[in-house]
């Protein structure tokens, strides 16, 4: 373990808007009575996190075991919103702590928090982090969280997993079969540990493949800050008893307040028709809707068109048009201006505005040249199909995502 005094963080503070790189050239000649890698590592890592941590980062003395611990931890809003999952005085097992972002927040929420980390430094510097936090409701253990499972009569409320998505050479992994721990093969073992799991996974991982992989799924969550999705949520339940599987995708701001969210049940999609727009429907007095990042994962295409009276332009565009102006739409809104034809390309030259490419022969970057547009977000341009023809057209912001 690194030497941490008052010096080291009295360095960190002094230094915090020097860029790492030149702080390691022009140092490294010099004594300290700390690890000044350590301490440089520090100013880096707040620097990565500015965005992310920003309530942990009002700490001084919050500290980062490794640069890859901050790449890695979860959104400080995300982590917020675990966290509120289920109400009142829980007892928590965090099997995969890392820096702790998670396990902190279910502390700081009012819930009794076990926190498991296998790397014995990360587990010892957490460890500090919640002494200097003032943490009393967080026991932070060193270990193999799946062994301690199988070694323990304890039940808890709720057990969170975000199971390591690195492999060798820091490569990253997405199937959660790759992933460690396995929690595939040892779901039974969470299940009979907890009312609830919680298991944190890519956003990338396969929707049809999860329901398939878990017994006892009774919601999956895509998770997104200002449109980025974050992750995909998956919840099980140890007494689900047949009930019907709820899909949410939520988008929350930097402080974890919710910006839009869409709920809804899973449904068989195949089995229920989609309805499509014509292109006598494409008039000035209709809106678009362009799903979310969450939304469009889930692809819960009957239930937008079902919620907001809307139809699909195509089956493989994912964009909607609707006459009324909708409410509380998990994406952006836009109202129709005109199609674009030929002859508009000189008349659209050189305006403000964002191009959309969705199933459209041409990239977004490609009709930005053609087109010599300038940036902008007031006007859009969507490039997709109507049925199986290719089509452009140009609208206004309503409601952005």
């Amino acid at each position: 373990m690194a030497v941490i005094n008052q010096d080291f963080f009295d360095f960190i503070e002094k230094n915090k808007d020097k860029d790492p790189s030149q702080l390691r050239l022009a140092l490294k000649q010099k004594d300290y009575n700390f690890d000044l890698d350590f301490a440089i590592t520090q100013i880096e890592c707040r620097k990565k996190t500015a965005g992310k941590l920003k309530d942990f980062l009002s700490y001084p003395k919050f500290i980062f075991p490794d640069a890859i611990s901050a790449e890695q931890s979860s959104h400080q809003a995300v982590a917020k919103y675990h966290s509120k999952l289920k109400s009142g005085t829980l007892r928590v097992l965090d099997m995969t702590a890392g820096l702790g972002i998670d396990a902190i927040s279910f502390a700081q929420n009012g819930a009794l928090v076990t926190a498991i980390e296998l790397n014995p430094l990360k587990a010892e510097i957490l460890q500090i982090n919640v002494r200097n936090l003032d943490l009393s409701k967080l026991e932070t253990l060193a270990g193999d969280s799946i062994e301690y499972l199988k070694n323990t009569d304890l039940h808890y409320d709720v057990i969170f997993v975000d199971p390591s998505r690195r492999g060798d050479a820091n490569k990253r992994l997405y199937n959660l079969r790759d992933c460690s721990p396995d929690v595939l093969n040892n779901q039974e073992i969470l299940l009979q540990h907890a009312d609830k799991v919680l298991i944190k996974a890519s956003p990338l991982l396969d929707l049809t493949q999860t329901l398939k992989d878990f017994q006892n799924i009774t919601a999956i969550r895509t998770i997104g800050v200002k449109g980025e999705c974050k992750e995909l949520l998956i919840e099980l339940d140890s007494n689900r008893e047949n009930r019907e599987i709820i899909i949410e995708a939520i988008n929350l701001d930097n402080d974890g307040n919710i910006l839009s969210e869409f709920s809804d049940e899973l449904r068989n999609e195949e089995t229920q028709a989609v309805e499509y727009a014509t292109e006598k429907e494409l008039t000035s007095e209709v809106f678009i809707l362009e799903p979310s990042a969450m939304v469009m994962k889930l692809q819960p295409w009957n239930s937008i068109c079902r919620k907001f009276n809307a139809k699909k332009l195509g089956k493989s565009s994912h964009i909607f048009l609707t006459t009324q102006p909708p409410e509380k739409f998990p994406g952006r809104v836009t109202k129709l201006k005109k199609i674009i034809k030929k002859q508009d390309r000189k008349t659209l030259s050189g305006i403000p505005a964002s191009v959309i490419s969705r199933n459209h022969p041409l990239f977004s970057e490609e009709i930005r040249k053609s087109f010599k547009l300038k940036e902008g977000d007031q006007n859009f341009i969507y490039a997709t199909r109507l049925g199986e023809k290719p089509i452009m057209f140009l609208t206004e912001t309503f409601q952005n995502l």
